[in-house]
């Protein structure tokens, strides 16, 4: 029955209704949060180990293009050609060329010179000589270009190694001479790795790992292949894919080095990018079941505002229902609908009271005034009797009973008044209840004009998001034109590439436009960068104003679902108007039967009237007493019957009375 109650009240609905209107709109946020936030979190994932890919091979190629260029200067020295042709006796010259070419580069790396045998001529350290005819990057670097090795362990120093070795040419006869090469750390590429990325590996041409951001890879580990893996077989420079081998979900992002052929992988574990977004999406809940409080809060303390008053009201009209006058003491000062309401049930209580009043009053002098008349007329049936034997009596009795009929004229005037005043007071009510209805009529009109502007705001709204999203589609105008300067970086990068190239074949005559290409090459480099930037800056753009626009979108949404609850208020406003009819019909009744009670009492100020007539004439004609007795006789039985109906309507009219305390 208690649950029944709840369902049904006031309260409990505006209360839910508040936390509906908070709760939809929160839930329908986190989901749009959680799932746009995974989605830009793969999209910016995918992007972040695509420029670690790509950055970490231009790193990957400047280091060997340095070692590269280096060597070809080297190979390509007149010393160098004079000392494998067998014309420089005194090889000091050479080695020290190679030491200082060690030393530029801070590493301590072998430059090993061999002849066309393949055995070694001269080395940098103090090494054994030793042949190296088997070498594959020998082999390759003896048929005229530079050539980069696989990973490989070398025999005499137990390490693993890279090697990057050029022809040494006769600048006469275009005849190799021999062949330079010199050693590279595979540990060297493992520091750049594990600064520049948390996951990536590089990986040699027959898909060995050559180094890893994560771990040092030793001469005696066992070397993982990759050869099946999609960056082997695919036949692809770059490309992107989600790979499942490590039993979860990673993205990789893959590009080849042109000079050495190795393969640069960068990976982001997917379970990281969805834990960032749902992180982002915990913050949004915790945040939103705050202000959920906040709206409970704020809903009890709106509630009572609403209910508490018409609550006050409803005590009121039930102790009016048992007869009581209560008056209301609290909420009289606000000045809202429910301040007007608690007033005018106040005005509405003291003027029941009034009228009641007086009513009490007159019943009770009606009630003494009937008792004394039934008294004087059984008085006169008894004296009837003795008429002939008292002459004198009847007519000193006939005197007393006129002036007692003359007080009861006028206690009946006393009525005919108080009565009159009820009416008076029940067609006050009824005017209160017209301008109940009125106000009512004039607050659901007020509703309905609200109503309009809240869909004149909607379609302002959709106009605000239709600018949003040409401003998102000039954004993304931009962006194209932002691909288009790192086309133009990457093609002048292109061409700086080649000019080094030339420079080192150039010899001494060419350094001075390596240095110029090399700055032709930092200035794409930035250039792309910048581009990059921009890129970046105008996905956000375009990420801020797709927000905007789903924002828009929400709002639209919510305010429809305002629309809804006005409507719904407009319906309640309407029953409102049915009840204050109804209240104005009974009003109307109350009048009605009002004016009944008037022309009853008139009609008895008429019968006493004519009573006081009765008893001058009795008292007059006390001459002619003994031949009017019987006249007499049934003049005092009609008298009795109205004095016993008068006293019956009188103590029903005190009955009635006593409901009102």
């Amino acid at each position: 029955m208690r649950l029944t109650k709840l369902k049904s009240s006031v309260k409990v609905k505006l209360i839910a209704l508040m936390l509906l209107i908070a709760i939809i709109p929160l839930t329908v946020s986190v989901i749009i949060s959680y799932t746009s936030s995974t989605s830009s979190a793969k999209k910016s994932s995918k992007e972040t180990v695509e420029w670690q890919a790509k950055f970490i091979e231009s790193e990957v190629d400047k280091m060997l293009n340095n070692s590269l260029t280096a060597l070809t200067s080297f190979a390509a020295s007149p010393q160098t050609i004079a000392f494998l042709k067998g014309e420089l006796k005194d090889s000091s010259k050479v080695k020290q060329q190679m030491i200082d070419i060690n030393k530029s580069f801070n590493d301590d790396n072998t430059i090993v010179m061999s002849n066309t045998e393949g055995m070694m001529v001269l080395r940098s350290d103090e090494g054994k000589l030793k042949s190296i005819a088997e070498r594959d990057y020998f082999q390759n670097a003896l048929k005229g270009s530079p050539f980069v090795s696989n990973v490989f362990v070398s025999s005499v120093t137990n390490t693993r190694n890279i090697c990057i070795a050029v022809p040494v040419v006769d600048s006469t006869t275009k005849k190799v001479l021999g062949v330079v090469h010199k050693t590279f750390d595979p540990n060297d590429i493992h520091e750049l790795l594990k600064e520049e990325a948390d996951e990536a590996f590089l990986v040699d041409k027959n898909g060995d790992m050559i180094a890893h951001s994560q771990f040092e890879i030793k001469a005696d580990d066992e070397v993982q292949n990759f050869s099946s893996s999609p960056y082997m077989t695919s036949g692809e420079k770059t490309g992107f894919y989600i790979s499942t081998a490590p039993g979860y979900p990673v993205y990789l992002c893959y590009t080849k080095n042109e000079l050495s052929g190795f393969t640069v992988c960068a990976a982001l574990k997917e379970s990281e990018i969805i834990k960032a977004a749902a992180n982002g999406a915990s913050l949004i809940i915790f945040v939103g079941l705050a202000l959920i409080l906040v709206v409970l809060v704020l809903s009890f303390f709106i509630a009572n505002s609403f209910t508490d008053p018409m609550l006050e009201v409803n005590k009121l009209l039930s102790a009016l229902a048992n007869g009581e006058f209560v008056k209301i003491n609290k909420y009289a000062k606000r000045d809202d609908e429910f301040g007007q309401m608690v007033n005018n049930s106040n005005a509405v209580v003291d003027k029941l009271q009034s009228i009641v009043g007086h009513i009490k009053e007159s019943s009770g002098t009606v009630n003494a005034s009937s008792e004394e008349l039934s008294e004087m007329a059984n008085q006169i049936a008894s004296t009837t009797e003795s008429v002939a034997e008292a002459v004198q009596d009847i007519a000193s009795g006939a005197t007393e009973q006129a002036r007692e009929v003359q007080n009861s004229v006028n206690n009946a005037g006393m009525i005919t008044e108080a009565i009159e005043n009820v009416q008076g007071s029940a067609n006050s009510l009824n005017l209160l209840a017209d301008r109940m209805r009125n106000a009512s009529e004039t607050s659901g009109k007020s509703l309905a004009n609200f109503h309009d502007s809240s869909e004149v705001m909607t379609h302002k709204i959709v106009d605000i998001a239709e600018k949003i999203s040409d401003t998102q589609n000039a954004v993304a105008d931009i962006n194209a034109r932002v691909e288009g300067i790192s086309g133009i970086a990457a093609q002048t990068n292109l061409l700086s590439l080649n000019a080094s190239i030339e420079a080192a074949r150039a010899g001494d005559a060419g350094k001075g436009f390596a240095v110029v290409a090399d700055e032709i090459r930092k200035l794409a480099d930035d250039s792309e960068t910048l581009a990059k930037e921009i890129h970046e800056v105008m996905e956000k753009l375009l990420d801020e104003s797709t927000s905007a626009v789903n924002a828009a979108n929400e709002i639209i949404e919510e305010n429809k679902s305002q629309q809804a609850a006005l409507e719904q208020t407009i319906e309640a406003v309407k029953g409102m108007l049915s009840d204050i009819e109804k209240t104005v019909e009974s009003v109307a009744q109350i009048s009605g039967e009002t004016d009944v009670c008037v022309n009853s009492n008139k009609s008895v100020s008429n019968a006493m009237a004519s009573l006081s007539a009765i008893s001058e004439e009795n008292a007059a004609a006390t001459e002619t007493t003994g031949a009017s007795v019987e006249e007499l006789s049934a003049t005092v039985s009609t008298l009795a019957e109205s004095a016993s109906n008068l006293k019956q309507i009188a103590e029903k009219l005190n009955e009635e009375m006593q409901f009102f305390k």
